[in-house]
């Protein structure tokens, strides 16, 4: 028996179904709205034209064909543990063996004067949309506000704008969305949304509402009163645990059923998931963890002894049309972490950092490579120094094309972090014949939550078997491949021999080189080729230089210090000499080398794919340190083998 018609109890049962369990059992789902579970995610699309219909996560035939007995509109509104009966208001009683209790939550309402007032609604259900819009079409509205900056606030503000009305948001803190942003990313947030034409007045405290002339009256403590058509108040949600507590079940000391690892209540034949359930004295309200208890209890139900340790309570939306995303830990979860950011005109991006790792990050603006970022968070990755200094100054921690696409991704890795979908499960889709996102999604759910995994689906079912091309890749694999061989021949094959009768043809060309006029001539002419190379870092690292594409400098870094590797075989005759020059040549060589190395996995790697795409990816990036590690000490060495060489010169 499961209580609550939500999306929490539709997971239960989809989950039970895909397992093939739910055969094992007689299931009965009660829900007390009039309609199946719907998509309350996305809840604002019913303004855009999607129907009731079109917002349904099944449709009613999907129960009936899986044996799943669906009752909708029905309040349950007492249990009875020690009969093991559910009882309905119409005086329905139900047996069961077990009960899950899936009753999700209630908006909170501030204990204002006047709440209740005619045009004061909640933005919750399918029924206080048609209610809000009937309303306003009624009143012909012209001005609304909202109170409560959150998440649901601004969507609810958002959902105003689209029935044409000015809106304002009132928040009491200090900045919006305070639970997930610090100040600077919250006045960020509130300069896009200003400029879109809502009005927003932060640390406002509403005293009362008052109904005047067909129109509502906002009474604040700390500023002038406000007049508006229609009011929202989405101040948060609270647990629906009432029928828990009163059955005798363990209440948590911040409300919510008290449920253990196994999604047990206190009651061993009773279950409880979603927003009503409190884990380790926290309750989850993001349709991810409440996904994830289904995919538990879905287990359990199924003998498997999986548990439940928390979930990603990750939100990642867009806001009016601005990218909004809070991953991992958030700012007040963390004590002694430290936040690290960059701003440019697009956003604001931040970094939360635990000794030295990934731990949390925030975004208001576009970002790209969040799903990446999702991924180091997962894997707690280290951020060193210079990351950290590339990202303060260019948005990212890696290098340019650092971050994986996702059909590089390990197979375990989190594609859709609501449902829990890993990319082998959708590479196995697509393996099956699955070509299109809406296929993916009919089978494994993934992008049918909250839809931000969207395009990493399109991604894996469009390029499924296809390569990524990288521009200049052949030329950067030759001359890479050319560098390591000659550093090889070098320390393998030995000295060239040096002419020894002016007979001989290369007579000339030693006698040349092994004079001061020509060592000056190669050996400076080699210099400024690797200078003229060292531009290549140039591409990487002032945002000013765009001339060329990464791929072209790239290749041409690989093409000079190939260059520079033949010309100082015909500089010594593959002879590294002593002391001085010995040491010269030694760091020089595995400069060569390593970036020959690095070169190669570089230009082969978008061949590659999963676990063997990360690792050379990884290896390619260590390569890449050592390589500029062993290269600072040349400067030093060369101007001192310069220096020597016009000092002891005859």
């Amino acid at each position: 028996m499961i209580v609550g018609g939500g999306m929490s109890g539709f997971g239960l049962c989809d989950r039970l179904v895909r397992a093939g369990t739910h055969q094992d059992y007689d299931i009965t789902l009660i829900g007390e709205e009039p309609t199946p579970a719907y998509d309350r995610v996305n809840l604002s699309r019913y303004f855009k034209g999607s129907s009731t219909e079109d917002l349904l996560l099944a449709p009613r035939s999907w129960y009936a064909s899986n044996e799943i007995k669906l009752r909708t509109g029905a309040r349950v509104v007492r249990i009875d543990r020690y009969a093991k009966q559910v009882h309905e208001s119409s005086g329905e009683v139900h047996s069961y063996d077990q009960l899950v209790i899936a009753t999700g939550s209630h908006p909170f309402i501030p204990p204002i004067d006047g709440h209740d007032s005619d045009g004061v609604f909640v933005y919750r259900t399918i029924d206080d949309l048609r209610a809000i819009k009937s309303y306003c079409q009624s009143k012909n509205a012209e001005r609304g506000a909202v109170i409560g900056g959150g998440l649901l606030g601004l969507e609810a503000a958002k959902m105003m704008l689209d029935l044409g009305i000015s809106v304002s948001v009132i928040e009491m803190a200090p900045g919006l969305m305070p639970r997930q942003l610090d100040a600077n990313a919250a006045k960020l947030l509130e300069r896009k949304i200003a400029a879109m034409g809502v009005e927003v007045h932060l640390v406002r405290r509403t005293e009362s509402i008052q109904r005047e002339n067909d129109r509502l009256r906002l009474c604040f403590a700390n500023a002038d009163d406000m007049t508006v058509d229609v009011l929202i108040v989405a101040a948060g949600v609270r647990p629906n645990d009432q029928l828990a507590e009163e059955a005798g079940l363990k209440i948590g000391p911040r409300r919510g059923i008290e449920i253990d690892d196994s999604l047990q209540t206190s009651d061993p034949n009773i279950f409880a998931i979603g927003e009503c359930a409190s884990f380790n004295e926290h309750v989850f309200g993001l349709v991810a963890p409440c996904y994830r208890m289904s995919d538990v209890l879905a287990s359990r139900f199924a003998g498997h002894d999986l548990r439940f340790a928390g979930a990603d309570e990750s939100a990642e939306l867009k806001l009016m049309g601005i990218q909004v995303a809070t991953l991992g830990k958030t700012i007040g979860e963390s004590a002694g972490g430290s936040i690290i950011s960059h701003e440019d005109s697009e956003g604001r991006r931040e970094l939360l950092i635990e000794r030295g790792r990934i731990v949390g990050a925030s975004c208001v603006g576009p970002w790209t490579e969040l799903p990446q970022i999702r991924q180091a968070i997962t894997r707690q990755a280290r951020l060193w120094p210079w990351q950290r200094s590339r990202f303060e100054k260019s948005g990212t921690p890696w290098n340019t094309g650092g971050a994986l696409p996702v059909i590089h991704w390990p197979p375990d890795s989190i594609v859709c972090s609501c449902l829990s979908v890993t990319k082998e499960t959708i590479s196995d889709l697509v393996a099956k014949g699955h070509q299109t996102a809406e296929s993916i999604a009919n089978s494994c759910g993934a992008s049918t939550a909250c839809g931000s995994c969207r395009s990493l689906v399109c991604e894996l079912a469009g390029t499924s078997g296809q390569q990524a091309t990288v521009p200049w890749a052949r030329t950067m694999l030759a001359t890479s491949a050319l560098a390591s061989v000659v550093v090889l021949a070098w320390l393998f094959v030995g000295p060239i021999p040096a002419a020894t009768s002016v007979q001989e043809p290369r007579y000339a060309f030693d006698s040349v080189m092994r004079s001061d006029l020509g060592r000056q001539i190669s050996g400076f002419g080699l210099l400024g080729t690797t200078l003229v190379g060292l531009t290549f870092s140039l591409r990487k690292r002032l945002s000013r230089f765009t001339w060329g594409s990464y791929g072209f400098w790239r290749a041409m870094h690989g093409l000079l210090g190939t260059a520079v590797l033949l010309g100082m075989v015909a500089h010594t005759g593959l002879r590294l000499g002593s002391n001085l020059n010995f040491l010269l040549g030694t760091f020089f060589l595995s400069t060569i080398m390593v970036g020959g190395i690095a070169g190669v996995i570089s230009s082969i790697e978008s061949r590659l794919t999963g676990t063997l795409a990360m690792t050379s990816r990884i290896w390619r990036q260590r390569l890449t340190r050592v390589h500029l590690w062993i290269t600072w000490p040349l400067p030093i060495l060369i101007s001192l083998h310069v220096l020597s060489f016009y000092w002891f010169r005859d």
